[in-house]
């Protein structure tokens, strides 16, 4: 029997921790040169709330075009060096979807991306304002909240014209070891509603998920797992610890039955 229980307990200890890595392991189900289907990855659309800088140049004419920009510059002299900050006033999208232009008056650029409301605009000076018009559009504040067990919770910012669900979980420090990856929720409001999607981070399904392109002001929420909601009195963390042992003393007891019978 001595000699038969060091190997119980190792049985038991490797069955522990074999349930363990099957809630903590990322895309267990992907396997070595597979091809996996995923969601081509689109530019944001500008929505309501945005704030965008648009900045209007010409080759030709830089004085007109200097007109129809809100860019405001300011140099700073030190006395070892000089500094030279750009401040850029930007516009923000209305509830109708419009920004203020200008001389050009209310433009829509809602619902569509940064290029596309680049060209819209640049289009509009070339039909007789500034015929070599170059317009540049660049967004301002755009973000994703990320909510529970992350390293650091809280605002993501976008910094590019499109951002991945593991690209905002990275960001936010990745998953803690007490966290739930089999269940990441990603809530998105459309219109007069918001939507919840469910996402399992140890599947491969995550690239195929209709959020796993985010947009601007979605919220990722990571649930804790059983562990760490055990963790919030001493009482029930205390239960938890005991039940596991029994557990494990049942699982060696019937083992041995089972061998020596």
């Amino acid at each position: 029997m001595k000699k038969i229980l060091p190997i119980l307990v190792a049985a038991a200890l490797v069955l522990c921790g074999c349930h363990s890595a099957e809630k903590v392991i990322y895309f267990q189900d992907i396997a070595s040169g597979e091809s996996l289907p995923t969601r081509v990855i689109e530019p944001l659309k500008l929505q309501c709330g945005d704030r965008v800088s648009i900045v209007v140049s010409s080759a030709a004419t830089p004085e007109i075009a200097s007109r129809y920009n809100l860019t405001l510059a300011q140099n700073t002299v030190g006395t070892a060096s000089r500094s030279t900050n750009q401040y850029v006033s930007v516009y923000t999208i209305d509830e109708n979807g419009d920004v203020d232009i200008p001389s050009l008056g209310r433009t829509r650029i809602a619902g569509i991306t940064r290029s596309e409301a680049a060209q819209k605009v640049q289009n509009i000076f070339r039909n007789g304002i500034l015929n070599d018009a170059v317009v540049t559009v660049s967004a301002y504040d755009q973000f994703v909240t990320v909510l529970g067990e992350v390293k650091n919770p809280g605002r993501v910012a976008i910094t590019r014209d499109n951002m991945t669900l593991l690209e905002a979980l990275g960001a936010a420090g990745d998953l803690t070891i007490q966290a739930r990856r089999d269940r990441v929720l990603v809530m998105r409001q459309s219109g007069n509603e918001t939507q919840s999607y469910y996402v399992d981070l140890r599947s491969k399904d995550v690239f195929n998920s209709p959020v796993y392109n985010l947009r601007q002001n979605d919220y990722i929420y990571v649930e804790p797992n059983q562990v760490r909601i055990s963790q919030s009195t001493y009482n029930e963390n205390s239960f938890r610890q005991v039940s596991t042992w029994v557990s494990i003393s049942s699982l060696l007891i019937s083992l041995g039955i089972l061998i020596f019978k």
